[in-house]
């Protein structure tokens, strides 16, 4: 809410306008420069929490790997340096490889729709597989009602 001032001024109605007129500019540009300046803060304050965050995670796992213990001191303060490298080999790359398509195809197997398809496919394979043994079947009893004749 704006409070409109309307003070009796000596002078001119034009004069007593540009003067209120530049008060609300200089009051505006306060209200942006504190805008700009608590976005500032807060930007800083994230970096250091993400900078802060990220050198305990470090730390953590560095303290899991033994890497800060009194005869590694050196090798910890080079990696705090450099930072964690990973280094992989090519069996690990293929087993992780592996391990992704088969999350991928489990996953892709608990999908409702695969799993009707499934079902409706080994449906029709066990139709298909009775309609084998009703036609061996049929052929059997077909022979054992009408036995061939003796002198053939």
């Amino acid at each position: 809410v704006m409070l409109l001032e309307f003070a009796a001024t000596p002078g001119s109605l034009q004069k007593s306008f540009l003067q209120r007129k530049q008060n609300f500019i200089q009051e505006s540009l306060k209200r942006v420069e504190a805008i700009k300046n608590k976005e500032r803060e807060n930007e800083k304050l994230e970096a250091r929490k993400l900078r802060g965050g990220k050198s305990e995670n470090l730390r953590s796992r560095q303290k899991k790997s033994g890497l800060l213990s009194g005869k590694n001191g050196a090798l910890a303060n080079q990696l705090k340096k450099v930072g964690e490298v990973k280094v992989s080999s090519p069996e690990a790359r293929k087993s992780g490889e592996i391990e992704m398509y088969q999350r991928t195809s489990r996953l892709y197997n608990q999908l409702a729709e695969v799993k009707i398809r499934n079902e409706e496919k080994t449906r029709q394979e066990t139709y298909a597989k009775n309609r084998e043994k009703a036609k061996e079947f049929q052929k059997v009893v077909i022979l054992l009602q009408c036995p061939p004749a003796p002198w053939s």
